[in-house]
C-alpha cells in the first residue's frame, strides 16, 4: 500500500528542506527587519527632537512679546510715578471712580465702556489712601495708553496694587465690562495669578507665568495664563502688571503645521498638564486640572525623565509600557516644557512592510527550489525505495522466495543484492525457530501457572513475606503489607529492612535479622498514619537458595493482642491505686473533723487575743498564733478534697488561691528537699470557672513532679510559678531546674502510667490526669523548654470567667447593722468551740444562749424565742441535720434561719445535707468576720 506523500521518504526531505530554507528566510528577514526599523527608529526620534524644540522656540517667540511689553511699562511706571505727586492726581480719580452700593469702587457709568476706557475695581472694605488713589490713576493712563496695541495682538492688560486689592486695566477683547459683572467682596487671591501677583517680591524679581486656568467671568474663551510682573517705587513693593494669553492663541502658533500621527502635549515641571491632544480637543477647558500621573502606564516618568535632561535644548526617551518615542524640550521664560510623543507601532508598521517584501520575494524563491527536489527525489531514490519496500512487506508475510533486480552499480543495487541475500537466510531459518518456538511456550505455561498459584497464596494471605537480602535490603515484600503498615510493597523493595523498626528496638534485633534463630520476636513499625504498630516476625535463612538469596520472613500484626494485654496491666494498677485513695480518704476525714474542732479554737482565740491585747508583742504573737493554725486548716482542707472523691463543682474560682494552697501542702516537702521557690502571682486576675479541687490536684502533681526530679541534682533547686493573663486565657507556669525532659520522650510524657521513675516512685498517671482535667475545663496543658536551656517547664492555660471583677482580692464584708440585738442559740458538743462563737457574737449586740447536744438544743427552743441557730453538723446522739429536721417540724419559720458550723463540708454526709437543705455554713476554722458576715446576712434575708 503506498504511503502518503508526506509520510514518504521524498516528502520528509521536502518537509526538511521547506523547514531549514524558511528558517534561513525568517532569519534574513527578520535580521533586515530589524535594521531597517533602528533605522527608522533613530529617523522618528531625531524629527521628534527636532520638533519639539521648534515648538519650544515657538512658544518663547510668543510669549517673549508680553514680557517685553510688562518690561517697557515697568520702567515707564518708574519714570511716571513722581509726577503723580500732586493734588490734580486725586481730583481726577475722583471724577473716573465712584463707590458703589456693595460697597466696592468702580468707574463712573460716564466711563463706563470696556471697549473705549481703562476700566477699574477696588475691593469693598478697601482703605483708600492717596497713595492708592495715585497708583490707580498712574495703572488708568497705562492702561489706556499701552493697552490697544495689546488688544491688537489679543492680550489684555491690567495692573493690581500691593497690598491693596484693586485692579486697573484696558480689555476690550476677553473681559471688557468685567468690573461690573463681579461683586465687591470678589477677591484675586482665589487664582493663581492673583496669589502671584500679591506675594512678596523683593526689587529686580522676575516675572512669573501662572498654569492655564478658565476664568468664571468668561468660560467662553477657554484656558488662559497669566504673566505677573512686581512694581516697586525704590524698596516697596506697591503692584504688578499683569497680561492673560488665550491658550488657544499660543496653541495656533505652536501647531501651525504638526507631523502626522504625533501627539503634543505641554506641562509644567511639577507634573500639572496643560495641554494634551490626545486626551481632549486642544482648545477645551477640559484639559485644565489635569496631571502627567492620569496619562497611566510609564509615560509620565519617561515624560519626567526626559524633562530633567532637556537643560539644554531638546532631550528624547522612549516608555517601553506605552510604547511610544518622546522628545521634550523646555520653554525659556515660564520654564515650561513641551513633548512630541510618536507611537510605537507607526515606526514599527513601515519597517514591517519592507520586511514583508522581502519575506514574499524569498518565499517564491524557496518554493521554485523545492520543486525541483522534489522531480529529483521522486526519481532516484523514492522510485527504488518503494520497491525494496514492498519485498521486504512479503518476506515479512513469509514469501521468502522475493527476489530484487540487481543491476545497478550504486548504493541502491548494493541494497537489493543484500536484501536477496538476506531473504534466503531467512528461509532456512525460520524452520528452525518455528521448531524451538513450540518448546519455549510448553516452558513459559508451565511456569506461569506456578507463579500464578504461588502469588494468589501470598498476596490473600493474613500475615505478609518479605525477603531481605544479604545487604540488609528487601529484595521482595507481599502485598498485605498495604493493609497492615498502609505503604505499598514496591516501596519498600530495596529500602533497609531495620527503617521500618522503632529507633530502641533496632540495635537489639539487627542480630536476629541476619541470624534468624528462635522464638518469634516482636518489635515496633511505623504505619503511614505516623502511629507505632506491633509486629511479630520468624524467618529461616535461605540465603544459600539460588531462587531466593535471603532471608525468608514471615510477619503478622499482634498490635490488637499487645494493646489487650496492656489495658490489663492498667486496669490492674488503677483499681489499686483506687483501693489506696479510697482507704486514704477515709482515714483524711476522721483527721479532718478531730482537727479542725481544736483548730478553730486556736484561730479564735488568737484571734480574741490578738484584737484584746495592749501590747503590740502580744498582738505580734497572737497574729502570728492565727496564721499557723489558719495554714493548718488549709492544709488539712486541701488533703481532704484532693483524698475524697466528690461530685464536680464549677464555680468562679481564684487561681493564685488554688496555687497558694496546693504550696501550703507541700510546703515542708519543697522545703526538706532543699527546693526554693520563686512565686510571681499576677495581680487583678479574672476568676476561672472551675473545680477548685481538681486545679489543686493539678498543682501538687506538678509541683510534686518537680521537686522529684531536682532531688537528685547538685546546684540550685529553685521552683518558679507564674501566673499571667493572655488574652481570654490565664496563663499559669511551672518550671524547675532539674534534668529536664529528653527530647525522645516529651511526646510521651502524658500517656497514662508512663514514667521515667524508679519502681515505687511514681504510677505515670499524674500528667495524663492532669491534662484530662485541664482538657474538662476546657483549657491544656503543654511543655514547654525552661529557660537557659535546663530542667522542664509546663505551662497550663485556662479560659477567664469575664465579665466578673478580680478573684481573691475583695476584702472582708463588715457585718451590717441589719441583724444587731438578735436572741442566737449556739449549739456545738464542743463547750471552747460554742464559748468562742458566744464571745464572737455577744460584742456585736447578740444575746447568746450555749446548748452541747441536739437535745438540749431542743428544749432551749421549746423554752424560749430564737431568732437564729447556729449548729455543729457532727455531735453524739443527736447531730445537726437530725436537730434541722425537728427544727423544721417544731419551729417552722425557724428552719430559714439556721447556720450550720462544720470542719468537713467534703463529706458525704455533710455536702448532701448542706445541698438539699441550702443551709449557710461556717467552716472551721472561722473568722470572726466570717460568722458575723454570715450571721447578719442571714437575719436581713429573714
Amino acid at each position: 500500500m503506498p504511503q502518503p506523500f508526506l509520510q514518504s521518504l521524498t516528502g520528509k526531505t521536502l518537509v526538511r528542506l521547506a523547514a531549514g530554507g524558511a528558517a534561513v528566510l525568517l532569519a534574513a528577514t527578520a535580521v533586515g527587519g530589524w535594521l531597517r526599523y533602528r533605522g527608522l527608529e533613530e529617523q522618528a526620534v531625531l524629527r521628534l527632537t527636532t520638533q519639539a524644540a521648534a515648538q519650544a522656540r515657538v512658544a518663547e517667540r510668543v510669549l517673549v512679546r508680553v514680557s517685553e511689553t510688562h518690561e517697557v511699562l515697568r520702567r515707564a511706571f518708574v519714570d511716571l510715578w513722581p509726577g503723580y505727586q500732586g493734588a490734580g492726581t486725586l481730583e481726577r480719580f475722583d471724577a473716573l471712580m465712584n463707590q458703589y452700593p456693595d460697597g466696592a469702587w468702580r468707574n463712573r457709568q460716564k466711563f463706563s465702556d470696556g471697549t473705549r476706557f481703562a476700566t477699574g475695581w477696588i475691593r469693598s472694605g478697601t482703605v483708600l489712601t492717596e497713595d492708592l488713589r495715585r497708583r490707580t490713576m498712574l495703572f488708568y493712563d497705562l492702561s489706556t495708553r499701552y493697552g490697544p496695541g495689546a488688544a491688537m495682538r489679543r492680550d489684555n492688560l491690567f495692573f493690581v496694587s500691593v497690598p491693596e486689592q484693586s485692579n486697573m486695566g484696558f480689555d476690550p477683547t476677553l473681559f471688557p465690562n468685567w468690573v461690573y459683572d463681579v461683586g465687591g467682596d470678589f477677591t484675586m487671591l482665589d487664582f493663581e495669578w492673583g496669589r502671584l501677583g500679591y506675594a512678596p517680591a523683593p526689587p529686580g524679581a522676575r516675572a512669573q507665568w501662572a498654569i492655564p486656568y478658565v476664568d468664571s467671568v468668561g468660560p467662553q474663551n477657554g484656558p488662559m495664563f497669566t504673566l505677573m510682573t512686581p512694581l516697586h517705587v525704590g524698596e516697596r513693593h506697591v503692584g504688578a502688571i499683569g497680561s492673560s494669553v488665550l491658550l488657544k492663541d499660543l496653541l495656533e502658533a505652536v501647531l501651525r503645521s504638526p507631523a502626522p500621527g504625533t501627539r503634543f502635549l505641554m506641562f509644567h515641571p511639577d507634573g500639572r498638564l496643560m495641554v494634551d491632544t490626545a486626551l481632549a480637543d486642544r482648545m477645551s477647558p477640559s484639559a485644565v486640572g489635569a496631571r502627567l500621573d492620569q496619562l497611566g502606564g510609564d509615560l509620565p516618568a519617561a515624560l519626567q525623565s526626559a524633562a530633567r535632561d532637556a537643560t539644554d535644548g531638546a532631550a528624547s526617551g522612549y516608555s517601553g509600557g506605552s510604547d511610544a518615542y518622546l522628545a521634550v524640550a523646555r520653554i525659556e521664560g515660564p520654564g515650561w516644557l513641551v513633548a512630541s510623543v510618536l507611537p510605537g507601532a507607526a515606526v514599527r508598521s513601515q519597517a514591517l512592510g519592507v520586511a514583508l517584501l522581502a519575506l514574499a520575494v524569498g518565499g517564491l524563491s524557496l518554493l521554485t527550489m523545492l520543486a525541483v527536489f522534489t522531480v529529483v527525489l521522486r526519481r532516484q531514490v523514492a522510485a527504488p525505495l518503494n520497491d525494496l519496500t514492498l519485498a521486504a512487506e512479503r518476506v515479512a508475510a513469509g514469501d521468502t522466495a522475493v527476489h530484487l533486480p540487481a543491476t545497478r552499480d550504486d548504493e541502491v543495487g548494493q541494497l537489493a543484492r543484500s536484501f536477496n541475500d538476506m531473504a534466503a537466510k531467512v528461509a532456512e531459518r525460520d524452520a528452525s525457530l518455528r521448531e524451538d518456538k513450540l518448546e519455549i511456550e510448553a516452558a513459559l505455561t508451565s511456569l506461569r501457572l506456578t507463579e500464578e498459584r504461588w502469588r494468589a497464596m501470598t498476596d490473600h494471605a493474613s500475615d505478609f513475606i518479605a525477603v531481605v537480602a544479604g545487604d540488609g535490603t528487601f529484595s521482595y515484600v507481599s502485598l498485605p503489607v498495604q493493609r497492615m503498615l498502609g505503604v505499598s510493597a514496591d516501596s519498600l523493595v530495596g529500602r533497609d529492612a531495620l527503617e521500618l523498626m522503632h529507633p530502641e528496638d533496632r540495635e537489639a534485633l539487627r542480630p536476629r535479622l541476619f541470624h534468624p534463630s528462635g522464638p518469634a520476636a516482636q518489635f515496633r513499625a511505623r504505619h503511614a498514619d505516623g502511629t507505632w504498630r506491633v509486629l511479630e516476625a520468624v524467618g529461616r535463612d535461605l540465603r544459600a537458595h539460588p531462587a531466593v538469596q535471603g532471608l525468608v520472613l514471615n510477619i503478622r500484626d499482634v498490635s490488637e493482642i499487645v494493646k489487650a494485654e496492656q489495658e490489663v496491666v492498667r486496669q490492674r494498677e488503677s483499681l489499686h491505686q483506687s483501693e489506696k485513695l479510697s482507704a486514704l480518704g477515709g482515714l483524711l476525714a476522721g483527721v479532718a473533723h478531730e482537727l479542725n474542732n481544736p483548730l478553730a479554737v486556736v484561730v479564735g482565740r488568737a484571734v480574741q487575743l490578738e484584737d484584746g491585747a495592749a501590747e503590740a508583742s502580744v498582738r505580734d504573737i497572737a497574729a502570728k498564733i492565727r496564721n499557723a493554725a489558719e495554714r493548718c486548716a488549709r492544709i488539712v482542707k486541701t488533703f481532704l478534697a484532693m483524698a475524697r472523691r466528690q461530685d464536680t463543682r464549677r464555680e468562679p474560682t481564684a487561681i493564685n488561691e488554688v496555687i497558694n494552697d496546693a504550696l501550703d501542702v507541700l510546703a515542708y516537702t519543697l522545703q526538706s528537699s532543699g527546693v526554693q521557690v520563686d512565686i510571681d502571682l499576677g495581680s487583678g486576675l479574672p476568676p476561672v470557672l472551675a473545680d477548685a479541687s481538681q486545679l489543686g490536684q493539678v498543682f501538687m502533681n506538678l509541683f510534686t513532679n518537680a521537686q522529684q526530679a531536682m532531688a537528685g541534682i547538685d546546684g540550685p533547686r529553685l521552683l518558679t510559678v507564674r501566673t499571667r493573663a493572655d488574652g481570654d486565657m490565664l496563663r499559669v507556669e511551672v518550671s524547675d531546674t532539674g534534668p529536664g525532659i529528653p527530647a525522645e520522650l516529651a511526646s510521651r510524657i502524658f500517656e497514662p502510667f508512663f514514667t521515667t521513675k524508679a519502681v515505687g516512685e511514681g504510677t505515670g498517671v499524674g500528667l495524663s490526669v492532669s491534662l484530662g482535667i485541664a482538657q474538662a475545663h476546657g483549657g491544656t496543658i503543654s511543655l514547654q523548654p525552661a529557660q537557659e536551656g535546663r530542667g522542664a517547664g509546663f505551662v497550663l492555660s485556662l479560659p477567664a470567667l469575664r465579665g466578673a471583677g478580680a478573684a481573691g482580692e475583695a476584702s472582708r464584708h463588715a457585718p451590717a447593722a441589719a441583724g444587731r440585738g438578735a436572741d442566737i442559740l449556739v449549739v456545738d458538743d464542743e463547750v471552747e468551740i460554742a464559748e468562742i462563737l458566744r464571745d464572737i457574737l455577744r460584742p456585736a449586740g447578740h444575746r447568746v444562749t450555749l446548748a452541747h447536744s441536739g437535745e438540749q438544743a431542743l428544749r432551749e427552743l421549746d423554752a424560749s424565742r430564737f431568732d437564729l441557730v447556729l449548729t455543729d453538723l457532727k455531735m453524739p446522739g443527736m447531730d445537726g441535720p437530725a436537730l434541722y429536721r425537728e427544727i423544721q417540724k417544731r419551729h417552722a419559720a425557724l428552719a430559714r434561719r439556721v447556720i450550720a458550723v462544720t470542719g468537713d463540708t467534703l463529706g458525704t454526709g455533710a455536702r448532701d445535707f448542706v445541698q438539699a437543705t441550702r443551709v449557710p455554713v461556717v467552716d472551721k476554722p472561722f473568722q470572726p468576720d466570717d460568722v458575723l458576715g454570715r450571721v447578719d446576712e442571714v437575719l436581713r434575708r429573714t
